[in-house]
């Protein structure tokens, strides 16, 4: 990699620009002479003469000139420079450029560098001659951010700017003073030298463990000892992301469970491959069931010290032994070994017992399965000596592990709570171990090629729906019943942080739960429970049948987020980043239509739902576009989407198919077929006018509710409950739940009904009727006249504004009125206006109003006067003057 700066840029744009004074320009013209003598760097004086005129010339371009109304000192270099900075990224292409510093970058280079380097610097002192450059090629970079990085050739040449453990730091941290702010006299000189000294040896520590080879094949106590420092430096350094850390060692203590069989000589087995040993490895591991069907149990040592002085251990193993390990549902003995040999292969440790353990582990398996041992130890034998796996090509090597399942084309990745996600993190983990080095520095490119690879329709598994704990699996058979197993054998793609009890409906915290729901459904309970039990049932096709998405409508606090922070509760990962229940946007129109969002919502990352938490859209008037709307229709109906993360292939995305909505507002729905299916669930009253209680009548604080660990239990058992009572129904009862005489937008329809009948009563034709009346003077007329005395003032201009009319403060004939309908084209509604005054003395606050002369009541439909020569004299704004079409 290479460091490239820019010397003075903000000056020398200026200066070249003809923006700096006469004072300055001769500054200026003094630094480049400094600059231009030979050795000048090795004079005290003159580097002192050209860091105080860089001062003064920095300090003069980052001032404007605000005094004498100008500002030239600062924005125009600023943006002249931005404009430069952009166009030299792109020379070098985005792709290259790891890190943008203040007056340069860093960036990746290949071998011919230093000749695309001078053509490159030809270029830019063409067009702005006092431009100079300085590079300096690096051969490894640790970059934080553009303040903070470290560059290194080796430990006596590199270049440290860490806020962390910097000679600056170092030096402020033990006299609270700036290096860059003291004179050389005030520097002391003792501290200096142990801040540089410590920052030597930090640099070593790292050059060393990082970036000199042969620092792997260490035994596993060794190396975890000599990691220490290490960790801890990065950790100071800010470098928290675990795909950049050196892997910390795990040591587990790995034993048969409880509910094995003893008497068993498969069991005496196993236990004879595991006893008196820990195992180390740089991965996370859980209990699971191995190849044999025995269930193992995976504990962690968290201090191998104490623990070696207080067992019988007497072997440390660097590598997991093939006899823990798992075979898939329909994954072949074959593939199994395939899988092993390259795991041993790349672990490259204890070859000859690994080998001989795997050659006996899975002889074991024929005799259990009724196979020929011999035929199996011949086929492990072929395999070694020929090196097979060598000709599976990654894809194949991935999709062989028994950590991973290809589901619709995409890889999901067995995670620390043995459920399958395609989470970026999840999968990049198993990928790494697949990767070489050179793949892994081109490590986007590699993933890709392998994701599509796995496309290939021979690469297909199934996902059971269901739950993992950690301790049970629980989901529903084909006739609603809910079924517990152990979580290992089950392929599921859902965590969730609590198990099913049926003992819980004799606590407390199911009645709370029950008088929370109530509480926030009052006249709909029913729907709002049959809603949480469509949760288990994402995908199936209850949910196509239903083809519902829900709104949940009621005032800030009456629980709406409380609700959606316990469904976070129950079935979030404690340590996840994002949500498997709240949208990864609460722009709904963003959700359904921009392929980012849209792949991060994946169902197969963990989502369960779509919960829109503070309801938003692309417009102050909460309206869904038509083109969301058709994305909800498809999803409600179980369609894939096709989108991409960052990075990532376009891959079908499946995402939840349970939709809801929590809003203090309808949203305005312009699809008409998404507006069929909307659901609205009415939840009228806060938690502060309708509190929590329990069976006693006690109230409980919110902050508590959310926080108990039963009332997750409570929930998760009411989810699944209801899930099965779904699934037991006919599909009418389940209709009739959902059947929108329930829904609580029937009740809000009526404004729609109304508003067009007050048009067609009135006379009114079409937009255009409405250009140039005042919208509340309007407003007025049509609770009169409609006899709506409750429609809110919002809801009505809302109406007014999906009609393609403004609403805008207009100043005319003196006057100035608040929120005049108007068309999107001003001079179209400022000649309406004028005609109005002129040919019927209205102005826009005269809706209805009398003349005081003839007598005659100026209606509404007036207001239609000048539609035929403004429609001919503006086509452009068609719609104002498109008809209605009224229903009856």
């Amino acid at each position: 990699m290479v460091q490239i700066d820019i010397h003075s840029m903000l000056p020398t744009f200026a200066y070249d620009l003809g923006l700096l004074s006469g004072q300055y320009q001769a500054l200026y013209n003094r630094k480049r002479s400094i600059e231009k003598i030979d050795g000048y760097k090795s004079n005290p004086k003159l580097v002192q003469e050209r860091a105080d005129i860089k001062f003064r010339l920095n300090q003069s371009c980052s001032t404007n000139d605000s005094g004498r109304g100008r500002y030239v000192n600062r924005l125009l270099p600023v943006f002249s420079s931005m404009n430069f900075m952009f166009d030299v990224l792109n020379y070098w292409g985005l792709n290259n450029v790891l890190a943008c510093l203040n007056d340069g970058f860093i960036m990746q280079v290949g071998k011919r560098f230093d000749q695309e380097f001078a053509k490159f610097e030809q270029y830019c002192q063409q067009q702005i001659p006092h431009l100079t450059f300085s590079t300096k090629k690096w051969k490894y970079g640790i970059i934080k951010n553009p303040q903070e990085y470290i560059l290194i050739n080796s430990p006596a040449d590199y270049k440290c700017r860490n806020h962390e453990f910097d000679v600056n730091s170092l030096y402020r941290r033990k006299t609270r003073q700036s290096l860059r702010t003291l004179k050389p006299d005030e520097v002391d000189q003792d501290i200096l030298a142990l801040a540089k000294e410590k920052e030597g040896e930090v640099i070593r520590v790292l050059y060393r463990y990082m970036f000199e080879p042969d620092v792997d094949g260490l035994e596993a106590l060794d190396e975890q000892e000599q990691f220490k420092d290490l960790d801890k430096i990065l950790q100071q350094a800010g470098i928290d992301d675990i795909d950049y850390k050196v892997p910390k060692k795990h040591f587990y203590n790995v034993s048969l469970g409880d509910d094995n069989d003893p008497d068993d000589w498969a069991y005496q087995f196993t236990k004879r491959a595991l006893q008196n040993q820990v195992f180390a490895t740089g991965d996370k591991l859980k209990g699971r069931v191995n190849l044999l069907g025995q269930t193992i149990k995976i504990d962690e040592i968290q201090d191998i010290d104490d623990y070696l002085d207080n067992s019988r251990v007497q072997v440390i193993n660097n590598y997991m032994p093939s006899v823990i390990d798992p075979i898939g549902n329909d994954q072949s003995i074959e593939e199994w070994l395939e899988y092993e040999v390259k795991k041993i292969q790349q672990s490259n440790v204890n070859l000859a017992y690994q080998y001989n353990l795997l050659t006996m582990t899975a002889q074991a398996w024929a005799i259990q399965n009724n196979e020929n041992p011999n035929q199996v130890g011949n086929y492990l034998t072929k395999l070694r000596k020929r090196h097979g796996l060598s000709q599976l090509d990654m894809a194949d090597m991935v999709y062989n592990d028994p950590n991973t399942v290809v589901i619709n084309g995409q890889l999901m990745v067995k995670d620390s709570h043995n459920v399958y996600s395609s989470k970026a993190s999840v999968v990049n983990h198993l990928l790494k171990k697949y990767m070489n080095k050179k793949q892994k520095q081109h490590f986007d490119l590699v993933k890709n090629n392998v994701l599509a690879l796995l496309q290939d329709d021979k690469y297909q598994d199934t996902l059971e729906s269901g739950f993992n704990s950690d301790t049970q699996t629980i989901w529903l058979n084909g006739k609603g019943k809910i079924q517990i197993d152990t979580q290992y054998g089950h392929v599921v793609g859902h965590h969730v942080n609590v198990n099913y009890s049926p003992g819980i409906v004799n606590s407390t915290e199911y009645y709370q739960v029950n008088n929370f729901l109530k509480h926030l459904a009052p006249k709909q309970e029913r729907q709002l429970k049959a809603m949480l039990g469509l949760i288990p049932l994402q995908h199936t096709e209850i949910i196509k049948e239903l083809r519902t998405f829900i709104v949940l409508k009621g005032k800030s606090g009456a629980g709406k987020s409380t609700l959606a922070n316990l469904l976070e509760k129950v079935f979030n990962d404690p340590d996840q980043v994002g949500s498997n229940i709240i949208s990864n946007t609460q722009n709904v129109n963003n959700a359904f239509t921009d392929g980012h969002y849209i792949a991060l919502n994946d169902s197969k990352s963990g989502m369960l739902m779509l919960w829109f938490d503070d309801f938003q859209s692309s417009s102050r008037n909460n309206i869904i576009t038509a083109n969301a709307g058709t994305v909800i229709n498809g999803v409600i109906s179980g369609v894939a989407q096709n989108a991409s993360a960052k990075y990532e292939r376009d891959h079908p995305v499946t995402l939840p198919s349970l939709i809801v909505i929590a809003t203090n507002s309808i949203p305005q729905v312009t699809q008409e077929g998404t507006a069929a299916r909307m659901f609205v669930i009415d939840s009228p009253k806060t938690l502060k006018e309708d509190p929590i209680k329990d069976e006693n009548g006690n109230v409980i604080k919110v902050a508590d509710f959310i926080n108990n660990p039963k009332v997750w239990q409570a929930l998760f058992y009411i989810i699944m409950r209801e899930a099965a009572n779904l699934m037991k129904m006919t599909d009418k009862e389940r209709a009739e739940i959902f059947d929108h005489k329930y829904s609580a937008a029937s009740k809000l329809s009526v404004l729609n009904d109304s508003l067009e009948l007050f048009f067609e009563n009135q006379g009114i034709t079409s937009p255009y009727d409405f250009i140039g009346v005042q919208a509340n003077k309007l407003f007025n007329v049509y609770k009169d006249e409609a006899k709506q005395p409750g429609v809110s003032y919002r809801s009505f201009t809302d109406q007014l504004e999906l009609l393609g009319l403004v609403l805008k403060r207009k100043h005319f004939n003196g006057r100035t009125f608040q929120k005049v309908i108007c068309s999107n084209d001003d001079q179209l509604t400022q000649e309406k206006i004028k005609a109005m005054l002129s040919d019927f003395n209205l102005m826009p606050d005269q809706v209805n109003s009398v003349d005081l002369d003839t007598g005659e009541i100026k209606s509404l439909k007036t207001w239609h006067h000048g539609y035929g020569n403004l429609k001919d004299k503006y086509p452009h704004a068609n719609e104002v003057f498109k008809t209605f079409k009224f229903s009856n």
